[in-house]
């Protein structure tokens, strides 16, 4: 009898074996397209490309098919921009238009209307080229990218949310652009008699350089919130001069914050290979400020400010991925 037992037992195991092959020899999920573009906690995808004075720069957003089977035939998959789901987002996260995500402007971006996704692969590569020059990043600039679908389109786009859609917030970088630790900078509201309390300085812990060129960056003035409706008015410029004593040289487009740089500053740029991981690069681009403006937006007489310091910033690079934006971790 046990060797009976044994038996059914073993051809009972055997017919569950070949019917899960066979269950594995289907495809278990829908073959649907979607963009490779996660959503961030401010509802966009940021995507970082190198700033090229009077150049082009290009971008290459990975694209897949869904499923646990290959990829079963030719597939040519359609692009739209999408400036719907853009404005739904805008209606839904901000209450002023002024913090609205902007869609880019036409001539700044070029990419294929259609890609061709071959049998047998899982993904392929959407090159979307722009061109940034003179760009203003007062505004928040998005591409809206969806995945199109028609009945007569050998696809279908992914059905859950944001999977077959690409808000891509662009972020032009350079050498001295991102987020500056400021714990050792100042920022003081100057008496009537010019004088500082410096018991009173007004706390910041980051502070965000913007491009402007591919040697100059803004920064909107002292502890000026980013939120601000005014915060165009505030923008001051930092050139750094790439060759001789590396100076760095203030400026301003709006002569109402009487800006004024009161010493000459230099900056340093210090390349350290991680300890532990030594193909870890750490980039520091250090330099001091000391200058002085006026707000005169937010009160009926101007507010004089006074800022003194050193910003840092670090930038950490993979040296192993050949491609520069995908090397910084950002």
């Amino acid at each position: 009898m046990k060797k009976i037992y044994t038996y059914l037992m073993i051809l009972t195991m055997s017919v569950l074996v070949i019917s899960c092959n066979s269950e594995w020899d289907e495809e278990q999920y829908e073959q649907y397209i979607s963009f490779k573009a996660p959503v961030g906690d401010k509802g966009v995808t940021d995507i970082y490309v190198r700033y090229k004075q009077g150049g082009e720069a290009t971008y290459r957003l990975p694209m897949i098919v869904s499923g646990s089977l290959p990829n079963g035939k030719d597939r040519t998959v359609h692009i739209a921009v999408d400036t719907d789901t853009l404005d739904i987002l805008n209606a839904a996260r901000f209450g002023r238009e002024d913090l609205y995500y902007v869609a880019l402007e036409s001539n700044r971006y070029a990419f294929p209307s259609t890609v061709d996704i071959p049998a047998g692969t899982f993904s392929t590569l959407l090159d979307i080229t722009f061109n940034l020059d003179n760009i203003d990043l007062f505004k928040k600039w998005v591409l809206p990218l969806s995945i199109a679908d028609d009945p007569s389109y050998n696809y279908e786009g992914h059905p859950r949310k944001n999977y077959a859609k690409a808000l891509l917030r662009v972020l032009p970088f350079n050498d001295y652009s991102g987020t500056y630790s400021t714990t050792a900078m100042q920022v003081y509201i100057k008496n009537r008699d010019g004088s500082i309390d410096k018991s009173e300085a007004i706390p910041t812990t980051t502070r965000t350089a913007y491009v402007v060129d591919e040697n100059t960056v803004f920064f909107y003035a002292g502890a000026m919130d980013e939120d601000l409706i005014d915060r165009d008015k505030y923008k001051i410029k930092f050139h750094f001069e790439p060759d001789g004593e590396k100076l760095v040289k203030i400026t301003s487009d709006n002569d109402k914050i009487k800006l004024n740089q009161l010493k000459e500053t230099s900056y340093t740029i210090a390349e350290v290979p991680d300890v532990t991981r030594p193909y870890l690069l750490h980039r520091y681009v250090t330099f001091s400020v000391d200058y002085e403006f006026v707000d005169y937006t937010s009160a009926n007489e101007e507010i004089p400010y006074y800022v003194t310091g050193v910003l840092t910033l670090e930038r950490n690079i993979n040296t192993q991925i050949p491609d520069e934006d995908q090397a910084i971790e950002w």
